[in-house]
């Protein structure tokens, strides 16, 4: 199964666009978002324009959270809010998100989860703890270098860098 996971929108709906445009292109079925939308506005356009569902951990940037949580429950209920962590299940693989690397480090090294998502740094970052894939995708916002985001495969737990 394929995974498209995101992260650091900070408004920059162009590069959104960009990246729901690969994640369409490339049959992904479910997305990741590791946080920071900042306004509700991206969370409107993730929501209406991915038919799957898109699982969201809240970051440091997303100012307006009763206003995405609103979003979610009554226009786009393929939004699923998780809060600052999430722990999922696709195909038997079990994932760990949350924004903060630091957090993500922790439980990737806890050998719980054969892979594990995050952001906030703006910098893409891939690494293994033992079996268990740590990612950074990067950023959608394309403040510190150029936007990118990540598809990711259960069959294979590893993840392609989408330059957007």
């Amino acid at each position: 199964m394929l995974i498209g996971v995101f992260s650091d929108i900070h408004d920059n709906l162009d590069n959104l666009q960009k990246a729901l445009a690969v994640f369409k292109s490339r049959n992904v079925k479910s997305l990741i978002f590791c946080g920071d939308f900042c306004s509700p506005i991206p969370s409107r356009v993730v929501g209406g324009e991915f038919d799957g569902d898109v699982h969201v951990v809240f970051g440091n940037g997303d100012g307006d959270r009763f206003a995405i949580s609103n979003i979610a429950k009554t226009q786009y209920p393929n939004l699923k809010l998780h809060g600052e962590y999430a722990e999922l299940e696709f195909d038997g693989v079990k994932v760990a998100v949350t924004h903060y690397p630091f957090y993500a480090q922790a439980l990737a090294r806890t050998g719980d989860y054969q892979a594990v998502f995050s952001g906030h740094t703006h910098e893409q970052t891939e690494e293994r703890f033992g079996d268990c894939l740590w990612l950074n995708p990067g950023e959608v916002l394309g403040w510190k270098g150029s936007p990118t985001c990540a598809i990711y495969n259960t069959d294979t737990n590893s993840a392609e860098i989408i330059a957007l």
